[in-house]
């Protein structure tokens, strides 16, 4: 399942480990980031449709029974007032503030996070680049966390400091397409 041009879920989760009814509190954040719900948000509790609030997750932590990686699926209504002939699925890579979201976790789900340049396709569109995961120094085997500083120049995910806190076991480095795949660790 692809969402956008950044992210894909290449062995999906079972239904226990898709878990909804939660909400983003905070700024916008790109489809594949790591979050956790139970925090209490900004807003300390659910919004007014009940639905809990789920935080960007940032530097040096281990994962919990709350903790996974954001999904947002846009709906039906998802173009509306995008052009429909400039505007597919791949343009919507993030997830907007206060959107309901799921929460996805599971040791054997497999993701694919994907680097991107900035560029102008056909000198219609303006596509900005982001980087999920700074390649640089990674290898297959490695361990991967939330970055201490998210953002598209840092990356989302960083090479983990301890076992304890990893989230991601890589399986597969493409520097060359900017890829990398990875397997979640709970």
């Amino acid at each position: 399942m692809s969402y956008g041009r950044n992210f894909e879920v290449t062995v999906p989760p079972h239904g226990r480990d898709r878990r909804g009814r939660f909400f983003l509190d905070g700024a916008a954040l790109p489809i594949g980031a790591p979050v956790a719900y139970g925090t209490g948000g900004t807003v300390g509790g659910p919004n007014d449709l009940g639905l809990e609030p789920v935080v960007s997750v940032v530097g040096d932590v281990a994962p919990t029974e709350m903790s996974g990686i954001v999904l947002y699926e846009y709906a039906p209504n998802a173009y509306a007032g995008d052009d429909p002939v400039l505007t597919n699925y791949s343009d919507k890579d993030t997830v907007p503030a206060g959107a309901a979201v799921q929460v996805v976790r599971g040791d054997y789900v497999k993701v694919r996070f994907t680097n991107t340049t900035a560029e102008t396709f056909l000198n219609t569109r303006d596509y900005a680049g982001r980087v999920m995961v700074d390649l640089a120094g990674i290898s297959v085997g490695d361990l991967l966390q939330p970055e201490a500083t998210p953002n598209d120049t840092n990356g989302y995910w960083q090479a983990a400091v301890t076992a304890a806190n990893a989230w991601l076991v890589v399986t597969k480095v493409d520097s060359a397409r900017g890829e990398l795949e990875a397997q979640m660790t709970f």
